[in-house]
């Protein structure tokens, strides 16, 4: 992983599945994340494909409330390079699965790629892969989890 860069500075994307609660010590995150995101401490953009996946009636209400508020992205046209990136992203999330299955985490991807300084995620295929993936990645975005960008934060937030 690259030199993090101040999380007060740059934009921070966020995946759907970031926010969800999964345990005590998550949901002390999420809590956390959203008092710092009403604070206005980073700016928070959604990736045009996560908006429409909050808009789905089976995601859960806090996660749809803390996110749908936030600026998001909007379609544009794709330069030649950003259509290359595209696919690799999608080359690389695809793997052995079946054609198209995870298009929209690439979409997601591209977008926080274009757009942000970090990409919050619990995404276990994105996890799993984010090395290959910041192989592709400007340099200037960092592919975390909820707990990873709070510690990055911290450090931030303490002078560091």
């Amino acid at each position: 992983m690259s030199q993090p860069l101040d999380p007060r500075r740059v934009n921070v994307c966020v995946d759907a599945n970031a926010l969800d609660p999964a345990d005590d010590e998550r949901d002390e995150q999420v809590e956390r994340f959203q008092l710092l995101q009403s604070a206005n401490v980073f700016r928070v953009i959604v990736p045009r494909g996560v908006r429409a996946e909050l808009t789905n009636p089976h995601t859960p209400k806090p996660v749809r409330d803390g996110l749908l508020p936030e600026i998001f992205s909007l379609p544009t046209g794709h330069t030649s390079g950003e259509t290359m990136l595209s696919l690799k992203l999608r080359a690389i999330l695809q793997g052995n699965a079946q054609s198209g299955k995870h298009d929209a985490d690439a979409g997601h991807l591209f977008e926080a790629a274009k757009y942000g300084g970090y990409f919050i995620t619990h995404d276990g295929r994105i996890l799993k892969k984010r090395r290959q993936l910041a192989a592709e990645l400007p340099s200037s975005l960092q592919i975390v989890t909820l707990a990873e960008f709070l510690a990055i934060y911290d450090g931030f937030a303490a002078g560091g």
